[in-house]
């Protein structure tokens, strides 16, 4: 029994709840030539305290959160639809160390639509960028930016638009750099 509490108070000190870490995949692709290949599973990111490896070792999780919808549509000259992606971000939030901190896991994107113009080619990138504790050392709030990267292409040009969301472990999120809406084939914004 001595054991297993002192093997518990060094695992317990090893880990620090202001400290926020980023656990899960840092680069994945939603979509990849048109098709998708995102897995919800295994496709995700959160911020947590140092020296927790898994999500499920905090307690208290909400959610999930969603944001609200976003996409990214190119047009030709003609006005012909090429591509589009649509997407939500989704986090689960409110993850606890003993009633300390609020944290994240599972944060991604939920997709909506994904279409490809049979001479256009559609991929996805999503990326997580590094963790922040936007609270105080006293009450960490966890969060991580989700970046989307949605990229249209056919024969000769390539377009990539970015959007960029902030997720929080209290469940706020803030919308950061966001290229969303219809654009031409110059990658011009299309008045709709």
């Amino acid at each position: 029994m001595r054991v297993l509490a002192s093997l518990f108070a060094s695992t317990h000190a090893q880990i620090d709840p202001a400290t926020v870490v980023e656990i899960g995949k840092e680069i994945y692709q939603a979509i990849e030539d048109n098709q998708p290949v995102i897995d919800t599973t295994i496709d995700w990111a959160g911020a947590v305290p140092q020296g927790i490896t898994d999500w499920t070792q905090l307690e208290n999780w909400q959610g999930p959160a969603q944001s609200d919808s976003y996409y990214v549509e190119f047009k030709n000259g003609l006005g012909t639809k090429l591509t589009k992606f649509a997407w939500q971000f989704v986090w689960k939030y409110g993850g606890d160390m003993s009633g300390v901190g609020k944290y994240v896991t599972q944060a991604g994107i939920d997709v909506d639509t994904a279409y490809a113009y049979l001479s256009e080619h559609l991929d996805v990138e999503v990326k997580s960028l590094k963790p922040v504790n936007y609270g105080t050392s006293d009450a960490p709030v966890g969060g991580v930016d989700i970046q989307v990267s949605v990229s249209s292409h056919g024969l000769f040009e390539k377009t990539t638009k970015v959007c960029t969301m902030t997720v929080k472990g209290d469940g706020t999120s803030a919308l950061g750099t966001c290229e969303h809406g219809t654009f031409g084939h110059d990658g011009t914004a299309v008045v709709v």
